[in-house]
């Protein structure tokens, strides 16, 4: 099974490390010729494609670059889109997702254009998404809708999707993933012929990413970034060091997180969002909308055509230095044993320094069940004994804050 996450997912390995006082960079995208949308336009999505860089903007116009953003050239002649919200390479096919004209397609690289589906009922394009040999494109008002044809034609595929204004699109496994302007996350098992909400733990419902990674799903809104470790069903809020909430875009670069932000530029996090650092040193426009990784660099867009771009080593690099001893590798929370486990289990953690521990358990609604541990601990290695006779069979979560530190593990009660 194929599995494709646009404009979301990127796994980089880092072989070089540079120095951690290094700031972004700034290049502006030219102004399109006289008369084509706004000049330039604020930047709304980036996406790498092997050496390529794509850059869709809130003016309709789209830029490329073969040589890492240090040159951009303005590629859409004859593309008549609104503005660009989404950019998808599949097939040997460049789509691109316009809010108010739908989507079209090239495949020699923008010299020529075409309207991708006259089946296509809803043009408020936001978001792709590709599951096995199936394109998805989210709308806003139109709901999902799925090509089983390289674009085209499209279905809706709404079945349960109660509400069809669709910002964002993720894929776990053979999961397909929703998020919505006012309805929060919505998931389907079968390619989007149904769908359920699912929405526990969040409070604003309003998404604007959706990530995965491994076993993690991420979803970020303007409270911040939330964390699922239970293939969607619950989540809970990792926003620690996040000073702004305002969360835009969202990427992974295994192990680690980064975000934009609408108002403080970039952050990232180095343990599944528990703590976050920003890494906006020199980015003086802290309005960014999106992200993407080309090689080894990171690349922010911003407004007025603004793309800001650092190594990646750089941006990662800094978070360890700054939070040496603070992130996973020094604090530890380990799997409990036994797991399965009925009734008793040990939960057990290590702490390098004296620090104020929380240890709670959660049910996979996300409801509070337990508080195990609320006191400051000496540093050491400890144990935690947790009697799960009162609760039913299920799967469970502990979570354990220590100073900046945060993890959480999963446990099964099997009676």
């Amino acid at each position: 099974m194929k599995k494709y996450f646009v404009s979301l997912i990127i796994t980089f390995v880092i072989i070089t490390i540079s120095s951690i006082n290094a700031q972004w960079t700034m290049k502006v995208l030219p102004n399109p010729p006289g008369g084509h949308g706004e000049l330039p336009g604020r930047v709304n999505t980036l996406y790498s494609n092997g050496s390529n860089l794509y850059a869709g903007t809130l003016g309709g116009n789209l830029y490329f670059s073969s040589d890492n953003g240090n040159n951009w050239a303005y590629i859409d002649s004859g593309l008549t889109s609104s503005d660009i919200t989404a950019i998808l390479f599949y097939n040997n096919t460049l789509f691109v997702g316009a809010y108010g004209s739908g989507i079209y397609t090239t495949t020699d690289n923008g010299k020529s254009w075409k309207v991708s589906g006259a089946s296509l009922t809803n043009l408020n394009v936001y978001s792709f998404a590709v599951l096995d040999t199936s394109i998805f494109v989210g709308t806003f008002g139109g709901g999902v809708f799925q090509s089983k044809d390289n674009g085209t034609t499209w279905a809706g595929v709404n079945n349960g999707l109660t509400n069809l204004d669709v910002r964002t699109l993720g894929v776990k496994d053979s999961r397909l993933f929703a998020g919505t302007w006012g309805s929060g996350i919505y998931y389907s098992d079968d390619q989007g012929a149904s769908w359920l909400q699912s929405n526990n733990g969040i409070t604003k419902l309003f998404i604007y990413v959706i990530a995965t990674d491994g076993p993690n799903i991420y979803v970020g809104n303007d409270e911040g970034v939330y964390i699922s470790v239970n293939n969607g069903f619950s989540w809970i809020l990792e926003s620690n060091g996040l000073t702004n909430t305002y969360i835009r875009a969202l990427i992974i670069i295994h192990p680690n997180l980064i975000v934009a932000t609408s108002g403080q530029g970039v952050f990232a996090s180095m343990n599944n969002g528990g703590l976050w650092t920003p890494a906006d040193s020199g980015l003086t426009d802290g309005y960014t909308y999106c992200l993407t990784v080309n090689g080894s660099t990171l690349f922010a867009g911003a407004l007025d055509g603004e793309i800001w771009s650092r190594p990646l080593s750089e941006v990662v690099t800094g978070i360890k230095e700054k939070y040496k001893g603070i992130v996973a590798g020094s604090f530890e929370l380990f799997q409990n044993y036994p797991n399965p486990f009925n009734p008793t289990t040990t939960i057990s953690y290590h702490i390098p320094k004296s620090e104020f521990v929380i240890i709670k358990v959660y049910d996979i609604t996300g409801r509070e069940i337990q508080t195990l541990v609320n006191e400051n601990k000496n540093a050491g290695n400890y144990n935690i004994r947790f009697d799960g006779g009162n609760l039913s069979s299920g799967i469970y979560f502990y979570k354990i804050n220590a100073g900046e530190y945060t993890s959480i593990k999963k446990m099964i009660l099997m009676k």
